[in-house]
């Protein structure tokens, strides 16, 4: 007997930590199903493809919003739509790991990433004779998860195919979602994957309409917090200033913050924002400038991304899991952890999560 996977066991704790039983499945389904979204219109050519190709191979491709609400469901074979219809995977119905325990939809949007999970690694009883793989779909508009794609059939006809062919469909949604952008959207989204590939600590454009985050920055902000953000960088941006300065977010919380503006010719698109919490901030925005004033060791001297890292690895992610979660290599996520080591003294994981507990919320 196999040993089951550690992610297949941490999903098996979550659905158990919200109460979720084995034997007991009744997902909640909500029959309004915005079949006009960005996403649906995106992705209906490529599943209308994919249900020309999948015909006569028992297997269905499914999709889903970004809470793993089922908006769409291409399966041609009657014995397989039946088993589909028994399980309630169909149009309709919520398979996130909260409603539906283990599943290729509901793990894949718990860690937002890949994921497969067959016959005795779905937690319901009800799942255990299906394979399913689930794939996130990005809006790279936006940087957020839009939905999944998932691949499903029965643990018969599964095989090491479903993944890299449910991550090439993603793929697919991706480019449709990114070649319906306008032209400005498009300029700001290049800025962004730019700036966001220098930047050490927290990172934000903002637009009249729109907010991408780096992974530093979602842990400081809510949605709310686009509009306060737009109107501040505006002011900023007209009276020609890009001095750091003290700003209250929507949760009350306060934050150093300094802008760049984004122009499309003469117009200002958007601006780029770097964030620093000002209750830690010494010198300004201390990832954006020299670390000359940071000290060597200890907490306080971990930069922003060494901060994020050492916070997952606590949790228990792997090095590559950590990599996914904030869109490193696993190459760059071992340095990471290299210079954490010697800047905290520790020498193993376990050392380093209590290092992190001590730090407190």
């Amino acid at each position: 007997m196999h040993p089951v996977r550690p992610e297949i066991v941490e999903s098996w704790r979550r659905a158990a930590l919200v109460g979720l039983q084995p034997e007991s499945f009744d997902p909640p389904y909500d029959p309004d199903v915005d079949e006009g979204s960005r996403l649906e219109r995106a992705a209906a050519p490529v599943l209308d493809q994919l249900g020309d190709d999948l015909a006569g191979t028992e297997t269905s491709v499914l999709l889903t919003d970004e809470r793993g609400h089922v908006v769409d469901r291409r399966v041609s074979d009657p014995e397989l739509r039946a088993r589909l219809d028994a399980i309630l995977l169909a149009p309709g119905f919520y398979y996130s790991e909260e409603s539906a325990g283990t599943n290729g939809i509901g793990s894949a949007l718990a860690q937002r990433a890949p994921v497969f999970v067959t016959g005795g690694e779905h937690f319901a009883d009800a799942l255990t004779d299906m394979a399913c793989a689930g794939v996130p779909i990005t809006d790279h508009r936006t940087g957020q998860m839009a939905g999944i794609i998932d691949i499903t059939t029965s643990v018969a006809r599964a095989n090491s195919l479903m993944l890299p062919f449910a991550k090439q469909t993603a793929w697919e949604i991706e480019q449709r979602l990114f070649d319906g952008t306008s032209a400005v959207e498009r300029v700001m989204h290049e800025t962004f994957q730019s700036a966001r590939r220098r930047a050490k600590g927290p990172l934000v454009l903002v637009s009249e309409f729109t907010m991408m985050t780096n992974p530093a920055a979602a842990r400081l902000l809510e949605p709310t917090d686009q509009r306060l953000l737009w109107d501040w960088s505006s002011r900023a941006t007209t009276n020609g200033g890009n001095r750091a300065t003290d700003l209250s977010l929507t949760n009350g919380n306060a934050v150093l913050a300094q802008c760049e503006p984004i122009d499309d010719g003469d117009a200002v698109i958007g601006a780029l924002v770097w964030l620093r919490d000002s209750a830690t901030s010494v010198s300004g925005l201390d990832d954006q400038v020299s670390g000359a004033d940071r000290p060597t060791s200890g907490w306080s001297s971990l930069t922003e991304s060494e901060r994020s890292v050492a916070d997952l690895v606590a949790e228990g992610l792997t090095n590559r899991e950590v990599g996914t979660r904030l869109f490193l290599s696993h190459h760059t996520v071992d340095a990471h952890l290299r210079h954490i080591y010697r800047k905290l003294g520790v020498r193993s994981r376990v050392e380093l999560a209590r290092v992190v507990a001590e730090q407190g919320p």
